[in-house]
């Protein structure tokens, strides 16, 4: 039997016709996942930058931060001088008058009057003058009859008070003779002869006392 010959190219041509649209369509839908890929992948990529340039601009910022300066010292200490001294000035108070009229009394209180500095002491009075002895009066004692038989000598020394008119009116051993009676001679003789001018002070005649010694001696005796 004679079998049907198919042609196949009219098969094979009805077919490839058939695909071109679907393979068309998923070359569009691969294009179009690699395009959302790559999309994704720069959008990633962009997001990553942009994170990473804001982390940066951020440290920077902080890094720019400036760190507060210390206050300055104070100024040192000016000592001012003490204001000069202004004496107070005068007080003036108001004071009502009694009801029966209206005027103002004016009182003025004035501040205390320092007391007056002491007064300078009075100046000393002038030195007295000097004591002059008046030599003729000033002689040699009577020596004693009784000290001469027992041998009796010595030095007596004095203290003399002279008046305002040259006589010795008291006359007191300040060192004895070693005899009581050449002692007691030397001072009845100086107060009966010896005479002073007697000094003065502000031209009047003063009291003075001095030292006077009578020596008695047996060899003035003879």
């Amino acid at each position: 039997m004679e079998q049907p010959a198919h042609d196949l190219r009219s098969t094979m041509g009805g077919s490839a016709a058939q695909l071109a649209p679907r393979r068309f369509g998923g070359l569009i839908v691969v294009a179009g996942v690699h395009l959302a890929f790559a999309a994704l992948l720069i959008l990633g990529m962009t997001a990553g930058e942009i994170e990473k340039k804001l982390e940066d601009l951020k440290a920077t910022v902080e890094e720019l931060k400036v760190e507060p300066k210390a206050p300055p010292p104070p100024p040192p200490d000016v000592v001012k001088p003490p204001p000069p001294f202004v004496p107070p000035p005068d007080i003036s108070i108001a004071v009502d008058a009694p009801p029966s009229n209206n005027a103002i009394v004016t009182t003025t209180v004035r501040p205390p009057v320092p007391p007056p500095a002491n007064p300078a002491p009075p100046a000393p009075p002038p030195a007295p003058t000097k004591l002059t002895q008046i030599m003729r009066t000033h002689t040699k004692p009577v020596y004693p009859t009784i000290s001469q038989r027992l041998g009796e000598q010595g030095t007596v020394e004095m203290m003399v008070t002279i008046n305002t008119t040259g006589d010795v009116t008291a006359c007191e051993v300040t060192k004895t003779s070693g005899s009581k009676r050449l002692d007691d001679a030397g001072c009845d003789h100086v107060k009966s002869r010896w005479k002073w001018e007697p000094p003065t002070q502000n031209g009047q005649a003063i009291e003075a006392r001095t030292a006077v010694r009578v020596v008695w001696n047996l060899l003035d005796a003879r």
